[in-house]
């Protein structure tokens, strides 16, 4: 049985983003009958339009969303949102990016009482204002005003601001090649070489203006990194 949640005032709005129509009307339904306000999305940039559009009070994300995935997601938003990411894929390195970002990790099938009882525990943090104050993600993206020069798979590029998990530069492409949706980002002036995931990207004349999320997936990588934009006024 499904226990209603009381809300007070509007209800609280989850995203819910999985590119089976089967899973998110069925989430839909739970957390409706649950008493929150559900909008959902079937693609990787249909939510990041939904999370530009209005910011939710939670993110549930299946982990694979065609050529991007869920955590993505959780890495560009630009506002702290409680997320929870569900999979039917065990696979640890996800799962550490996931917790790492702040975000809990399912594992399908998920009981419907276990996705609403974590779905309580991480909105009830949100009501105490110092609490969301403290949990408000560092990732601040930093403007670069002093030249950055980098190379997106030997492609020149410029970095425009950056943060522990993204950045967002200009991609010099000729004869109109697409820009990679997974590549190496390597910043000869410093010796640091991150891989990166393609968020999104818009053309502009002669350059692509793109976003990426970064996978620090090893220890040494993601302490250069880190590092690095430490040292960005």
């Amino acid at each position: 049985m499904i226990v209603s949640v009381t809300n007070v005032g509007l209800p609280r709005k989850i995203l819910v983003v999985d590119d089976l129509p089967a899973i998110r009307n069925g989430l839909k339904q739970i957390l409706e009958h649950a008493g929150y306000q559900v909008v959902v999305a079937g693609s990787f940039a249909e939510g990041r339009f939904a999370l530009s559009e209005a910011v939710p009070d939670l993110l549930i994300s299946d982990v694979r969303l065609g050529e991007y995935n869920g955590i993505q997601l959780v890495a560009t938003t630009t506002r702290a949102i409680p997320a929870i990411i569900i999979t039917g894929f065990p696979d640890p390195v996800l799962e550490a990016e996931a917790r790492r970002l702040g975000a809990d990790f399912l594992i399908k099938p998920v009981e419907a009482a276990t996705l609403l009882a974590l779905i309580k525990r991480k909105l009830e943090p949100a009501a105490d204002p110092q609490a969301a104050h403290n949990s408000k993600r560092r990732w601040t993206r930093k403007p670069v005003r002093e030249e950055l020069r980098a190379r997106v798979d030997e492609a020149p590029a410029r970095i425009l601001d950056i943060s522990y998990g993204g950045l967002r530069f200009e991609l010099e492409r000729g004869q109109n090649r697409p820009v990679p949706h997974s590549f190496q980002l390597e910043l000869p002036e410093t010796g640091v070489t991150v891989p990166a995931d393609l968020v999104w990207t818009s053309r502009c004349d002669d350059h692509w203006l793109c976003g990426a999320a970064l996978s620090l997936r090893d220890e040494p990588t993601a302490v250069a990194w880190h590092a690095l934009v430490d040292t960005i006024a």
